[in-house]
């Protein structure tokens, strides 16, 4: 009997390790697939990117987290109601900032002296706001923080600006007229 039961499981051993196998096969691709989901999460989780200037591109983003960019073509303040806006490329697309958040940005600045005239990034949720209760809803993103925002450069017209400043500071030197002697003509 021992020896029956001896030779069974020798026998079984090889059909075993073989379920074993196959076992760890099923794991292994069970695991693969997770390996794989993990390397595209990030291309997943990376946010959609549109110009301020393609509304069309915009507002199909609206509901959704994502980076905008463009130039702050205008920057308001109002201390009335205590809110900055930037106005990107063509002023279809505002960006909002709350008097409360000012004091998280460098020297508690408003947001609308910190970026006039320069080509930022925005990340956050697009929404859209009807000014006024009037008029066609325009999309916008709040800004709560300064880590949402990014400048990309300053403009190039605040550099232009300067050395046009210069360049009319220095007024070019005018030649005078060569004289001739008038005992020349006079001779």
């Amino acid at each position: 009997m021992k020896l029956t039961l001896l030779l069974t499981a020798l026998a079984l051993t090889p059909l075993l390790r073989a379920a074993d196998d196959k076992k760890d096969a099923a794991s292994a691709k069970d695991a693969a697939p997770a390996k794989e989901e993990s390397a595209e999460a990030p291309a997943t989780n990376e946010l959609p990117r549109v110009s301020a200037g393609d509304i069309e591109g915009v507002k199909k983003l609206i509901g959704k987290k994502a980076v905008v960019f463009g130039k702050v073509i205008s920057a308001n303040e109002s201390e009335k109601v205590g809110m900055s806006f930037l106005d990107l490329d063509g002023g279809k697309f505002t960006v909002v900032c709350f008097k409360d958040n000012y004091s998280k940005f460098p020297d508690a600045q408003s947001p609308a002296k910190l970026y006039k005239g320069k080509i930022i990034e925005i990340t956050g949720d697009i929404f859209e706001y009807r000014k006024g209760g009037k008029g066609s809803p325009q999309p916008e993103i709040k800004l709560t923080d300064p880590s949402q925002i990014k400048v990309i450069e300053a403009a190039k017209d605040e550099k232009g600006s300067k050395d046009a400043k210069e360049k009319k500071e220095e007024k070019p030197k005018k030649e005078e007229p060569k004289r001739v002697p008038a005992k020349k003509y006079f001779e």
